[in-house]
């Protein structure tokens, strides 16, 4: 940090400015492009509590969104440790490989860290002061304690591996701290499963009361502006 100038030290104070500067995605025409944040990806950041439920419509750009994130708060926050969870190990992998780990490769300021990148599925990053942050991707929740999850395809997950969605619930979940973070986001899988009645009672009761209670987000294909 020390060779960077003031005025760009107080830029990176700003999560909305490095989420729309220093990361790299491949967009829907398939080009590399910076990462800057679409209208429904913005307004669920300024919307979102601490345990969230979306139903989308395909293509808005939650996964992209939430391994963004998560990769930013690895990046800046230590003693980070983010969870992604996605339906089965092949997606694992292709969000690691074409998100998380593609926007590393070409995070600019890589050399602010040491890295640990010797495992398939998980980025550490060493601050050098002897604290670490990590991001890992999955295809099933894990044991321990992290301060962000993300579940991609929840409905899928819960239709075709009502186990591993169970395991998700109970033993994940709980595990995050109150005031850590929690997104399931799925598209629909029909009107019924674990997914759907979740997200129908938060949708009915309205705002949250309490950090463990869950807030509903709808986003239909009005939302999609440039699937990202």
């Amino acid at each position: 940090m020390n060779s960077l100038t003031q005025n760009q030290k107080e830029l990176l104070k700003s999560k909305e400015w490095r989420q729309s500067h220093l990361y790299k995605i491949i967009d829907k025409h398939r080009e590399l492009v910076t990462y800057v944040p679409n209208r429904a990806q913005k307004h669920y950041a300024e919307n979102k509590h601490t345990r969230n439920l979306i139903l989308k419509s395909r293509q808005i750009g939650f996964t992209t969104e939430g391994c963004i994130d998560m990769l930013d708060r690895s990046l800046w926050t230590k003693n980070f440790n983010g969870l992604f969870i996605a339906q089965d190990l092949d997606t694992a992998k292709d969000l690691f490989s074409n998100k998380i780990e593609l926007a590393w490769k070409n995070y600019p300021l890589q050399q602010l860290y040491k890295t640990d990148t010797q495992s398939a599925r998980q980025l550490k990053f060493d601050y050098g002061d002897g604290t670490v942050s990590s991001i890992t991707v999955d295809s099933s929740g894990r044991a321990g304690t992290f301060n962000k999850v993300h579940i991609t395809e929840f409905a899928l997950v819960a239709k075709n591996f009502p186990d591993k969605a169970t395991e998700i619930i109970e033993g994940t979940i709980p595990a995050v701290p109150i005031d850590g973070e929690v997104t399931i986001e799925s598209t629909a899988e029909g009107a019924g499963g674990m997914f759907y009645e979740m997200f129908m009672e938060a949708w009915g009761r309205g705002e949250p009361t309490n950090p463990k209670e869950y807030k509903a987000h709808f986003y239909n294909w009005q939302w999609d502006d440039d699937g990202l």
